[in-house]
């Protein structure tokens, strides 16, 4: 199944994160961090998952901000979006 998560940095600085159009999490601007087990959780990875990230500021404000969290999504996803799950494959290490 194609999912998007989509990275908004919010007016008031805090960063949404969504799954297909429905907030999964709020990072508020005060903490600006994420577990891993959060972003596991988020992803709700079933097998035939497959990802893409999309970002959006909605006022300029603390671009960097969204870009780095961005940069860390999509290199969980690029992970995430090798898994083999036909398990009569070679593994690509």
């Amino acid at each position: 199944m194609e999912k998007v998560i989509k990275l908004v940095m919010k007016k008031d600085k805090n960063l949404s994160i969504q799954i297909n159009n429905e907030e999964k999490y709020l990072i508020l601007c005060s903490k600006k961090s994420i577990t891993a087990e959060k972003i596991y959780e988020i992803l709700d990875y079933k097998k035939d998952d497959h990802y893409n990230v999309i970002s959006e500021c909605e006022s300029n404000t603390d671009e960097k901000v969204l870009e780095l969290f961005k940069e860390l999504f999509v290199s969980i996803i690029n992970k995430v979006n090798e898994i083999t799950t036909d398990y009569n494959e070679e593994p690509d290490f």
